[in-house]
C-alpha cells in the first residue's frame, strides 16, 4: 500500500513562508552602476547615435618675414556612428496562478512583482555582460546585435583583445585614418600582461592613462585578480577607500580606486546561455576607466531611449489568443559609447 501524500505533521500544521526572495543567481557591477549614475545619454532619436572628437591639429609652425602662409583647409573634426541595439527580456504567466491560485490572504507574495523584479536584475545583467565585450562581427562570431562595449572600444587596431580579436575600427570609423586619436595607449606595459599584476604594471600602465590633469578614476577588475593585488602588495601598499561616486568599496591606487566587479571576464567567469559570457580562460581582465565629467562632459555613455516603453519599460501583458497564458516584455534600445579611448586601456592575460 502506498504511502499517504502528507505525514501528520504537515497535514495538522501550517506551513511558514517566509515573504520576499533571496537572491542567489545575480552579481554586481560597478561599471553599469557608473553608467547609470549621471552617464546616461538620452537617445531621443534617429537611425544612429553620434560621438564627435578632435584627431588632428590646425597648420602652423614658425615663419620668415615675407613667408606665404599654407591656408589649404585642414579636416581635423570626425565622428563615431552607432547604431541603436535593442534587448528584451520576456515575463509569461498563468492566469490560472495570478487570478485563483496566488491571490488573497494565502499569497505569501505577488507572482508578478516577483517575476518583473527578476526581469530588471535579468535586463541589467545582460546589459553589464555586454558592455565589456565587443558589438562587431569578427572571426570569432557574429555580435552586431550586440552592445559597442570596452573590448572595442579600448583597442590600438593592432594587439588582439582579451578574445583573441583585433578590432581595426569603431563607431563606423577605421583607425588608422585617425590615427592615433582611437587608439589606447601602451606605453611599456603591453596589453596582454601574460603574467602577474605587479606593481610595475600597475603604476606604468596607470601612467600610459595621464595626460595632464586627466588621470584613471577607477580601476575594474575581477575578485580573483583583487585577490593577486592583495597577495603581491604589501599590507602598507594597500588602502581600502570608498569609491564616492557608486559608494562602492576599493582599494586606492594613486588617484584611482580599484573595484571587483563579478560580471568583468575571467577565469571565474561564466558562459551563461541565458546572460552571455563573461568568462575568459586566458587569465583576468583589469580594466583603467576615466569616467570624465557627468552629462555631456561624460567620456563614456549608456545611450538609453527616451521612449518609455524601449527605456526598460514594461509592454504590458499580452493574452495568448488560444491559451490562458500572457506575456510581456521588459524593453531596451541604445549603445554604448567611448569618445577618449587614449586615456582608457585594458590588461589582459593576468594570471597571478
Amino acid at each position: 500500500m502506498a504511502a499517504p501524500n502528507l505525514d501528520e505533521v504537515n497535514t495538522l500544521a501550517r506551513k511558514k513562508i517566509l515573504p520576499g526572495l533571496v537572491d542567489n543567481f545575480f552579481k554586481n557591477s560597478p561599471l553599469l552602476a557608473y553608467c547609470k549614475n549621471d552617464r546616461l545619454g538620452d537617445w531621443k532619436g534617429g537611425p544612429q547615435i553620434q560621438e564627435n572628437f578632435l584627431y588632428k591639429p590646425m597648420k602652423g609652425g614658425a615663419f620668415k618675414k615675407g613667408a606665404q602662409f599654407d591656408i589649404t583647409k585642414r579636416q581635423t573634426k570626425a565622428g563615431l556612428l552607432f547604431d541603436p541595439r535593442y534587448y528584451e527580456v520576456n515575463v509569461t504567466e498563468f492566469t490560472e496562478d495570478v487570478e485563483v491560485e496566488i491571490r488573497g490572504p494565502e499569497a505569501v507574495m505577488s507572482i508578478v512583482e516577483a517575476d518583473l523584479g527578476n526581469a530588471a536584475l535579468t535586463m541589467s545583467a545582460i546589459l553589464a555582460i555586454a558592455l565589456y565585450r565587443n558589438g562587431q562581427n569578427t572571426a570569432g562570431g557574429d555580435r552586431t546585435a550586440e552592445l559597442n562595449g570596452l573590448e572595442e572600444a579600448l583597442s590600438d587596431g593592432l594587439a588582439a583583445s582579451f578574445g583573441g580579436q583585433t578590432f581595426t575600427a569603431y563607431g563606423q570609423q577605421a583607425r588608422v585614418d585617425v590615427s592615433p586619436a582611437l587608439n589606447t595607449p601602451v606605453g611599456l606595459i603591453a596589453a596582454n600582461v601574460a603574467g602577474p599584476i605587479t606593481y610595475h604594471v600597475l603604476e606604468h600602465s596607470y601612467q600610459s592613462c595621464v595626460i595632464g590633469e586627466e588621470h584613471p578614476v577607477i580601476g575594474v577588475t575581477t575578485n580573483r585578480c583583487m585577490g593577486f593585488i592583495n597577495e603581491n602588495f604589501q599590507p602598507q601598499q594597500r588602502i581600502d577607500t570608498l569609491e564616492p561616486t557608486i559608494g562602492y568599496t576599493g582599494i586606492k591606487f594613486k588617484q584611482a580606486t580599484i573595484i571587483e566587479d563579478q560580471y568583468c571576464p575571467g577565469v571565474d567567469g561564466v558562459n551563461d546561455p541565458d546572460l552571455g559570457n563573461y568568462l575568459n580562460a586566458g587569465g583576468e581582465i583589469f580594466t583603467w576607466l576615466n569616467p570624465g565629467g557627468t552629462g555631456d562632459g561624460a567620456y563614456f555613455r549608456l545611450w538609453i531611449s527616451t521612449s518609455p516603453k524601449y527605456s526598460f519599460g514594461f509592454t504590458g501583458f499580452k493574452v495568448a489568443q488560444d491559451s490562458t497564458v500572457v506575456a510581456g516584455q521588459i524593453l531596451f534600445a541604445g549603445n554604448f559609447t567611448l569618445r577618449a579611448p587614449r586615456l582608457m586601456r585594458i590588461l589582459h592575460g593576468i594570471t597571478g
